[in-house]
């Protein structure tokens, strides 16, 4: 039996190859992401290798406080440490580390690198403790007009040495001289973030904001201690809840670390697409082998009724199986390497990426996407293996095998029993509690893979009549066609139907999510202006200076700034972080209008806070509650609750600017205003602008255009999501392709008497065609059906979290429809053509 297995597969290498299909685009995506994974994870560890290759310890501040976005906020440390650690024996040089925020804008006011990246602002270290090398006709910073950019950075500007540029940090923006170039080891940069170097001062003047401060100390010794000895004797110097030492090896891992849990993130995130697309790839491949199975159903029977045994059929099937997995295995790694390329590539050009070009291809990468692949394979083959290892001798007898899945009462309980397990996990999941949901979504999926073959018949049966006035002949053969192969044809939609539900539910998650953002922010944000930086995503923002500035303009009635406060409390001996939206009480009264339960904006006031009602009920606070709260530069302070408000947008604090003011980044994420009353506001719009034009990166806008351009951001994001998903319905689409193949030779017969009593090519090709409508009609009825309800179970189990308007998207999901239509007549093409040629004589004979 192996070796009929073996010859079998081997005599059929066309169909192993239409087979691994589906094995193979789905394999496909899922080595993209490991190959990707692999590639980003090793420049990393490159760059950190480089930076710190010389460092022998890293002192730096024990205060962080951990946001719900973005990196941790870490506190500073007084360059004073400087002397202190450059005295100890064993130390041969000490440098200060400052990377905080600085965007470059060049001559011409283009604003240098894409918004998302890091744009750092440093010291210039000419030791060699450093790994910035100063290129030739350049020179160090030495004054507060200096600055130094790496070489990337200048690439991207087109800025030498001599040219005038401006900074953007902690205060109003500033013009430098280029006094340097500098490239990081033997590239233009570390990848996507941007770099500026000042001297020590300016670095701590202008970058940090904070006179004296620093982010770090770089140490490197003489030789005659080792890395852990530095850090012991460094570490004496100082109190442990205040300042730590690492090692130059902690600080490499701590650092690597962090970028690579911001890209693994972003690796998961693909992954899960990945694990989407193989599932999807799953229908499809268990319609193909449940095909294969059944037009060999005579072979079997044959090779049963000469005395082979049942479980030997069922290995011959699983050898194919194997074949399959295997095949489709390694060629979707082989693809993954060119959609890894593909992918880094594109975020190297946009700014986003480490800068390597060179993909790293591991053997776990290949083993992982090879197992895959088997697996998914084999657990698909499962059930037609064993159908055919159950062929009865005697169906040797019989030229075709019969579905009879659409009159099966085993398919129908199991449908009736998931569609209850999902109604009651759904209503549990959205009064209760949210884990219910899962249950409730794998009940929903399971009925319709269930309900399928008992809904296909009647429905192509009731296409059959409209067809056939339609397209005669042609239409009334493939609503017949499709109706006679009911588990078949379910199966093929369900694929096509489950991408297409995926992307339904997203569009109206979004949509809902649009509508709930627009509700809120036009119910909450009463001011007529709105000034922004995109910065303020990459740890950057607009400086405090600019709502000073904005509050002396006769034409502005009240401007306020937005910003994050950080901090954190001992809760049970233990540091909770805290994050508090803060800006100046007096004047946001009057530009957001907060639903407050509890007290208003004239409580909040100093170490007066207000807090949201959900953080209330959970800590058991009211007014008049306080707790003690200390700060990223180590200070203390008791906040005392002012104030309850219920609106999930501002999170759980908000307090007052001036509490915070040294305790923070000086920098806003955005600044709103009010028109001074009877002031034209094209008069307020040009008063606003002559301010921001100062701020490069500051972006005023109304409040239509602020509203739609935060709406526009949610849109960049779903279109992403929805070019993920559609390699889902590729692999959908491609089943149709594949199930269409198979069918056309299932039928070759069929064609060949339909052709021998007169039929026509065209109405061969057509009747092919119609088939794959009425399946692709089919999928997207129950891809937009299943869609709408996962959208709506989404959006209501979020209503806590501030969407809580219910919103769909007809363009769309009618966009989406007709593409997965257009696409199943196009994968109809060539099985219809293959259908039309074939030979009269050769499909009709006997012998």
């Amino acid at each position: 039996m192996w070796r009929i297995a073996t010859k079998n597969v081997l005599a059929r290498k066309g169909r192993l190859l239409l087979s691994s299909l589906a094995v193979i685009a789905g394999c496909t995506f899922l080595s993209g992401v490991f190959i990707f994974s692999d590639t980003i994870n090793d420049g990393i560890d490159r760059i950190f290798a480089t930076a710190y290759q010389k460092t022998d310890a890293y002192v730096r501040s024990a205060v962080q406080v951990e946001t719900d976005f973005g990196d941790p906020i870490r506190g500073k440390v007084d360059d004073t440490i400087l002397d202190q650690v450059k005295n100890i024996p064993g130390v041969e040089e000490v440098a200060a580390d400052v990377q905080s925020f600085a965007r470059v804008t060049n001559a011409e006011g283009e604003d240098i690198g894409p918004d998302g990246p890091p744009k750092f602002g440093a010291v210039f270290n000419s030791s060699t403790i450093s790994p910035w090398e100063l290129q030739d006709g350049g020179r160090a910073p030495t004054g507060p007009n200096d600055v130094v950019l790496d070489k990337r950075t200048a690439k991207l500007g087109n800025i030498g040495v001599g040219e005038t540029v401006t900074v953007t940090a902690s205060g109003e923006p500033r013009k430098f001289t280029v006094v340097g170039i500098v490239r990081f080891g033997d590239r233009d940069g570390t990848g996507g973030p941007t770099w500026a170097f000042f001297d020590l001062k300016t670095a701590e003047d202008f970058v940090v904001g904070q006179p004296g401060k620093i982010d770090g100390v770089l140490v490197r010794g003489d030789g005659t201690r080792s890395e852990t000895e530095l850090q012991t004797e460094i570490q004496a110097l100082f109190d442990t809840s205040q300042v730590e030492v690492l090692t130059g090896e902690q600080v490499i891992a701590d650092n690597r670390d962090q970028l690579a849990e911001q890209f693994g993130t972003f690796t998961t995130f693909l992954t899960v697409f990945a694990g989407i697309a193989l599932f999807v790839g799953s229908f499809v491949i268990y319609n193909v082998f449940k095909i294969s199975a059944a037009h060999r159903s005579r072979e079997n029977a044959l090779m049963r009724a000469i005395g082979a045994r049942s479980t030997q059929v069922t290995k011959a099937l699983f050898v194919e199986a194997f074949a399959v997995g295997l095949v489709g295995g390694i060629l979707g790694f082989l693809g993954g390497y060119g959609l890894a390329f593909l992918v880094n590539a594109g975020l190297n050009a946009a700014g986003f990426g480490t800068g390597e070009s060179t993909l790293i291809i591991t053997t776990a990468s290949l083993i992982q996407t090879v197992l895959v692949g088997l697996i998914v394979t084999l657990v698909c083959a499962t059930f037609p293996a064993l159908r055919a290892g159950r062929v009865p001798p005697l169906a040797a007898l019989r030229e075709v095998s019969i579905d009879r899945s659409s009159r099966s009462r085993k398919r129908l309980a199991v449908g009736i029993a998931f569609s209850v397990i999902a109604a009651v996990g759904i209503a549990l999941g959205l009064s209760s509690d949210a884990v219910w949901l899962a249950p409730g979504v794998v009940g929903l999926f399971v009925s319709l893979i269930a309900f399928g073959p008992l809904v296909v018949g009647p429905v192509s049966n009731l296409l059959t009549k409209p067809l056939g006035k339609l397209r005669g002949v042609t239409g009334s053969v493939a609503g017949r066609n499709a109706a006679r192969s009911p588990e078949r044809t379910a199966l093929t939609a369900a694929a096509l139907g489950i991408g297409l539900a995926l992307l339904v539910a997203v569009s109206t998650f979004g949509s809902s999510l649009q509508e709930s953002v627009r509700k809120t922010i036009g119910n909450t944000f009463t001011g007529d202006f709105a000034v922004t930086s995109s910065d303020a995503q990459s740890g950057g923002g607009l400086p405090t200076s600019l709502v000073d500035e904005l509050n002396g303009l006769p034409q502005v009635a009240d401007a306020a700034g937005l910003g994050a406060g950080p901090f954190q409390r001992m809760v049970d001996g233990k540091p909770k972080q805290g994050l508090a939206f803060i800006t100046d009480p007096t004047h946001a009264a009057g530009l957001i209008d907060l639903k407050f339960l509890d007290g208003g904006w004239a409580n909040v006031s100093g170490t007066d806070i207000a807090v949201s009602k959900e953080k209330a009920d959970d800590e058991g606070w009211t007014v008049g509650s306080s707790f003690d709260v200390t700060f990223i530069d180590s200070s203390t302070d008791t906040f005392t609750v002012a104030a309850i408000y219920d609106d999930d947008f501002f999170g759980n604090y908000i307090a007052d600017r001036s509490e915070f003011v040294g305790k923070r980044p000086p920098l806003d994420f955005q600044v709103v205003a009010k028109s001074a009353p009877g002031t034209p506001e094209a008069d307020v719009q040009a008063a606003i602008q002559s301010v921001t034009d100062k701020y490069p990166t500051a972006k005023a806008q109304s409040r239509g255009d602020y509203i739609d351009a935060q709406l526009d951001q949610f849109t960049g994001f779903l279109n992403f999501i929805y070019a993920l998903l559609m390699m889902s319905v590729f692999i959908a689409i491609l089943g149709i392709v594949l199930t269409l193949l198979l069918a056309v030779y299932e039928r070759r017969r069929e064609l060949g008497l339909m052709r021998a009593v007169g039929t026509t090519r065209p109405q061969v090709r057509g009747s092919i065609r119609w088939e794959a409508v009425i399946t692709a009609l089919l999928g997207a009825f129950l891809g937009t059906g299943l869609g709408l309800v996962l959208g709506w179970v989404i959006v209501r189990a979020l209503n806590d979290q501030g969407i809580d308007v219910f919103s769909v998207s007809p363009g769309t999901i009618v966009i989406f429809v007709v593409i997965a239509i257009g696409a199943a007549i196009l994968a109809a093409f060539f099985p219809a053509r293959r259908a039309a040629k074939a030979d009269i004589l050769q499909a009709i004979a006997t012998t």
